[in-house]
């Protein structure tokens, strides 16, 4: 896959699943793009597809001016894997993270993901977001 096959994939997945926007719905994204066998991983364990759709919308809600936005993006060799480092700010209103928030704090975290794509879709996401300065940043 060349560069701009790639950037088609997973811009939307920022842009328009993870990015509060008012041009499409998060779940119509992520079900577009993520194959039905994906998987989203971390530390704490795997998700699924559905799960990621329901855990986004949930965001979406909490945190009406969420925006993901990629800083830097690397395709590797093959043009399957790409890491993308990105920011994510947002101001969440109600219990995120054990705090009761009410929108007047915001965080601003570092996160890097490494997308395996196959036939057109991401198949899994490997993740890792910087929610200790978020919490940080959201106490203070």
């Amino acid at each position: 896959m060349n560069k701009d096959e790639v950037q088609a994939i997973i811009a939307p997945f920022y842009k328009q699943a993870l990015t509060v926007n008012a041009e499409t719905t998060s779940t119509a994204v992520l079900e577009r793009i993520l194959a039905d066998g994906f998987q989203s991983v971390n530390s704490q364990g795997a998700k699924d597809k559905a799960t990621l759709i329901q855990q986004v919308e949930g965001f979406w809600k909490l945190i009406p001016n969420l925006v993901w936005a990629p800083q830097d993006l690397v395709i590797g060799v093959d043009g399957k894997k790409v890491v993308v480092r990105a920011v994510a700010t947002g101001s969440p209103k109600g219990n995120f993270m054990g705090m009761e928030l009410d929108g007047s704090k915001s965080f601003k975290i570092d996160t890097t993901d490494i997308h395996e794509i196959e036939n057109g879709q991401i198949i899994c996401v490997h993740h890792l977001e910087d929610w200790a300065t978020g919490v940080k940043q959201l106490k203070s």
